[in-house]
């Protein structure tokens, strides 16, 4: 049995006395309940799944192209990386073991598989790095970075 309710900004799924969805199937029911209602599908979505005994929830809004975090062990390949980024929205983080670099996915280039590793990062990742302070760069850090190094200047 499943009860939904739909809105354009939330769905939430109730799923009683079947088997939890999986990922895949999570967004397709998330899809359907959309527009069923008359709803345009999301371009993104971003769901979660609870289950408890029979019972499974699924609770679903749009997603907003999710920040993507690129790790570096040590500073030449951070600007090496940093070097074939497109400007935007971007931060810097350090890590105990090198420097995470978060960007939008557009402004994600090549060279950041190349002299990076790529890493998966909850929703509020960076909100917790902040609060920690591990924070270096907070804006267009690609950008900075290459602008502060190409130059030679000293400081961030």
């Amino acid at each position: 049995m499943k009860t939904v309710q739909a809105t354009d900004t939330a769905v939430s799924i109730w799923i009683s006395r079947e088997a939890a969805p999986t990922g895949e199937q999570m967004l397709l029911l998330v899809r359907q309940a959309l527009m069923e209602r008359g709803l345009a599908p999301w371009s993104e979505t971003e769901a979660e799944c609870f289950t408890a005994g029979e019972d499974t929830l699924v609770i679903a809004r749009p997603g907003h192209g999710r920040r993507q975090g690129f790790y570096f062990a040590d500073l030449e390949d951070l600007l090496a990386g940093a070097q074939g980024c497109a400007d935007g929205s971007g931060s810097l983080y350090a890590l105990e073991e090198g420097y995470l670099l978060v960007l939008a996915p557009e402004a994600a280039g090549p060279a950041l598989y190349e002299y990076g590793e790529a890493r998966s990062m909850g929703p509020d990742w960076e909100l917790h790095a902040r609060e920690q302070g591990m924070g270096l760069i907070r804006e267009d850090a690609a950008a900075v970075l290459r602008r502060v190094f190409s130059r030679g200047e000293s400081g961030l």
